[in-house]
């Protein structure tokens, strides 16, 4: 296909030469620089001598397990995350042999994680160019790349240099499906947002398989732009167990949960018309002027200073009932929340601003949704996301509350039988778990 010249330019800078992981959204200038300084050190040698054996014992493990098991490599950038991994073990534990390549360095907790779900993993690859050299020597049935918005250099590299692999990639966010070019430029270099455009565009027209977690007609609709029809699933975060029904003795006040990522309001790097996650401030608010109880965990991708507006909303408002716990692994996690009452996934949206697509609004799923209802949680959705509000009304298992509604929260809560919402989430969960759901992943594989 023809690719457009300076983005080509720019994906071949931060691919043919040894530039970090972590580097490769800084600039053009910044590129040069960093791989020239390497270039001209001794860190390559260093890097080549530590790695040699991991990188060896990678590839004879592979192409040993090829010759006689069905094998997925699967490709992350900074981190695992939870989807993967459940779909990796899912596999695995049907006779495929599964397989880890990882850019980055993983810490302890995420390492710990892996160890059910893969039966060789490779982490700090760092370079595209060390990257690539596995790649020539390996040929797995498939390739799985987990596909991070601004990060889809990496799907179309693996198109660009695998063998005779099938290549699937799986979509968390997508760039051109979140906001129109030029809003994401208010927020995003714009060489990142022309790299990433252009990598989507690569990836639809080149991937043999995608997966996404839209709702699956409004994706196939943005796709009519890259003239994609087939090989397109939709598939969630799915639970893998169900939860034992935790009955909720009738009293006028709620035990609520948020987990996700804690957007500051009024933050100039994070505009409410391009986060809505900036008015979770509001929506908080509503539950604890009520006197109902907020447990927030903290985000593995916070930092102190990302954080601090929760920590003073507890210290001056609400010492009481605002709770703030550590993040935990997803696993570990879904058992800790178990026992509260209702996951909120609502915030302030005002969609007389907004710069957010209708394909976000009609199509999008938080996976978190997904991890109150492993949980046994009815869940808060916002009414503005109407795939969230499908979900939960379709199978009566939460509230969908308008924006402008969540000044009467306690209201609409006075309305709601929560014991018949938490035995709708456990049926749910029984149709609805990974396990019921894997010929499906399994028949998509197969037919690529």
């Amino acid at each position: 296909m023809d690719l457009n010249k300076n983005t080509s330019k720019r994906f071949n800078l931060i691919t043919n030469n040894h530039i970090p992981w972590y580097d490769t959204l800084k600039d053009n200038d910044y590129c040069h620089k960093i791989y020239s300084l390497i270039e001209n050190s001794n860190v390559l040698d260093k890097f080549n001598n530590s790695s040699k054996y991991e990188l060896e014992e990678f590839i004879k493990n592979l192409n040993n397990l090829t010759k006689s098991f069905k094998t997925i490599v699967f490709v992350a950038g900074q981190k695992c995350f939870p989807m993967m991994l459940r779909l990796a073990k899912l596999m695995r534990n049907n006779g495929y042999k599964t397989f880890l390549l990882n850019m980055e360095p993983l810490n302890e907790s995420d390492s710990n994680s892996l160890k059910d779900c893969f039966d060789y993993a490779l982490q700090n690859c760092l370079f595209f160019p060390v990257l690539k050299k596995i790649l020539k020597k390996i040929n797995p049935d498939y390739f799985h790349v987990q596909c991070w918005m601004l990060s889809y250099h990496l799907g179309r590299f693996i198109i660009e240099n695998k063998k005779n692999s099938k290549v699937i990639c799986d979509f968390y966010d997508v760039t051109g499906m979140y906001s129109e070019e030029k809003s994401l430029k208010i927020i995003y270099d714009d060489f990142n947002v022309d790299q990433d455009l252009e990598n989507e565009k690569f990836i639809f027209k080149n991937a043999d398989g995608i997966i996404h977690r839209y709702k699956q007609e409004i994706f196939l609709d943005y796709s009519k732009k890259y003239k994609r029809k087939k090989n397109i699933l939709e598939f969630q975060q799915y639970p893998t167990e169900v939860v034992k029904f935790n009955k909720k003795n009738k009293i006028n006040k709620y035990q609520f949960v948020f987990c996700g990522t804690l957007i500051p309001p009024n933050d100039i790097n994070h505009p409410k018309e391009l986060f809505n996650a900036s008015g979770l401030n509001e929506a908080f608010m509503s539950i604890l002027k009520n006197n109902h109880e907020l447990n927030i965990y903290l985000p593995i991708n916070g930092n102190s200073v990302f954080n601090k507006w929760i920590f003073d909303l507890k210290k001056c408002s609400y010492p009481e009932t605002l709770k703030i716990h550590n993040s935990l692994p997803l696993e570990s996690l879904i058992t800790e929340i178990s026992k509260y009452d209702f996951g909120i996934n609502i915030q302030k949206i005002d969609m007389k601003k907004t710069k957010i697509s209708h394909f976000s609004y009609k199509g999008a799923m938080g996976t978190k949704n997904y991890t109150y209802l492993e949980a046994g949680l009815p869940i808060l959705v916002n009414d503005e996301y109407s795939y969230c509000k499908e979900l939960v009304e379709k199978n009566s298992i939460g509230i969908a509350v308008k924006s402008k509604d969540l000044r009467n929260i306690d209201h609409i809560l006075k309305k709601v039988d929560i014991n018949s919402l938490k035995k709708n989430v456990k049926k749910f969960n029984v149709k609805n778990n990974l396990f019921e759901k894997y010929n499906e992943l399994s028949a998509f594989y197969e037919s690529l």
